[in-house]
């Protein structure tokens, strides 16, 4: 709930900085407010499927990946889960996400690549921190990030490229008590607005460090096996493979960053390290070395 809360209080900030430098009335900040609401009640209902189409994933056949379906339903019976929907990503990078709502409506997808790369007890030390993020809730509130992150960025950015190629100005400054005050509440409009995309993306940073931790300890509470989570970790700290479907949006859901974080691996790795949304891998393997 607070992070609906703040995510509409940003874009309801966006959105009066947008009105302030444009000058395009109250009618755009009520249409705002009813974008916010209705953006908000649909990445309750359908961020889920939003994710997963922009992951590019498939349901995963129950007879091709037989073996990938037995474990999700021997987990979650070990959980007292629901079993969740299954996707399957075609990329040879490895890696697993998992999102939803709540228990009763949650998905999990793994790429084709982490199902060649890890044995049986690894892939399940995975799904298990899959599964215990659906168990402890955290897929609402990650999912529901990938939504709220989007609008801010996209409401900043068409605000920016409207005022590059010219568009309207702040209304007449009288309106605002005089041309020095008028060009104050420009400049700090113009501040909000490039402001905006990083408080989101701080926030979807937030949401998703702590998580990623207590999620591994969980998902070898489920199995009873630290090794294999810490062999699969394992695995992936050494791959230098990244999800070609991923994006900057849904960086958080993943068991470790999709993004590049090497010059070898892309251009923009120091951006993607520096808001990384996933404690380093490193740390999690000794943590669970510990145990």
């Amino acid at each position: 709930m607070l992070l609906v809360a703040a995510f509409m209080v940003l874009v309801l900030a966006v959105a009066w900085a947008v009105d302030r430098l444009l000058g395009l009335g109250l009618v755009f900040l009520v249409a705002a407010l009813v974008v916010t609401v209705a953006g908000s009640v649909a990445g309750y209902w359908k961020s889920d499927a939003i994710a997963l189409a922009m992951s590019h994933a498939k349901p995963a056949d129950p007879d091709t990946y037989a073996r990938l379906h037995n474990l999700v339903e021997g987990l979650c019976i070990a959980a007292g889960l629901p079993k969740p929907r299954v996707y399957i990503i075609d990329d040879p990078a490895p890696n697993a996400f998992a999102t939803g709502r709540n228990p009763k409506h949650a998905a999990v997808a793994v790429t084709t690549g982490l199902l060649e790369k890890m044995n049986r007890i690894e892939l399940e030390g995975v799904l298990a921190h899959e599964l215990s993020h659906v168990k402890n809730y955290d897929i609402l509130s990650s999912t529901l990030a990938v939504t709220f992150v989007g609008v801010v960025t996209l409401m900043a950015d068409f605000a920016l490229r409207f005022m590059w190629w010219g568009g309207p100005r702040q209304r007449d400054h009288d309106s605002d008590g005089g041309g020095g005050a008028g060009t104050l509440i420009a400049v700090l409009g113009f501040a909000l607005l490039l402001l905006a995309p990083l408080v989101a993306r701080l926030m979807q940073f937030a949401v998703s460090r702590r998580r990623e931790a207590l999620a591994d300890f969980s998902g070898v509470q489920i199995t009873r096996y630290p090794p294999g989570l810490v062999s699969a970790l394992e695995k992936l700290r050494d791959d230098n493979t990244v999800v070609h479907s991923s994006s900057r949006a849904t960086a958080h859901l993943w068991i470790e960053s999709p993004l590049a974080r090497t010059p070898e691996q892309g251009r923009l790795a120091w951006l993607n390290r520096l808001f990384d949304t996933h404690p380093p891998l490193e740390e999690r393997i000794q943590a669970l070395k510990e145990l």
